[in-house]
């Protein structure tokens, strides 16, 4: 079996990405919280560092994020 392409990888991790941010701008509160955690995971397998200053998606990010007192609800919630 031959090794995928630069080209394949690069679009599947394109899609991975367009993933996470979906999910970070869901009006679902559970469904951003997953979004979080997964782009946190995908950062951080992905050696990704900045700052935000130097980020305009990252600044995008921290937009979508949930307010403390979003996070505090979430904690307070009981499943469906």
């Amino acid at each position: 079996m031959s090794r995928a392409s630069e080209e394949f990888l690069a679009q599947i991790h394109g899609l991975v990405g367009e993933s996470i941010k979906e999910m970070l701008q869901s009006d679902d509160p559970r469904e951003r919280l997953a979004g979080i955690q997964a782009g946190m995971r995908f950062l951080k397998d992905n050696n990704i560092t900045t700052t935000i200053e130097a980020s305009v998606p990252i600044q995008d990010i921290r937009a979508a994020m949930p307010t403390p007192e979003e996070l505090e609800r979430l904690m307070t919630m009981t499943p469906d």
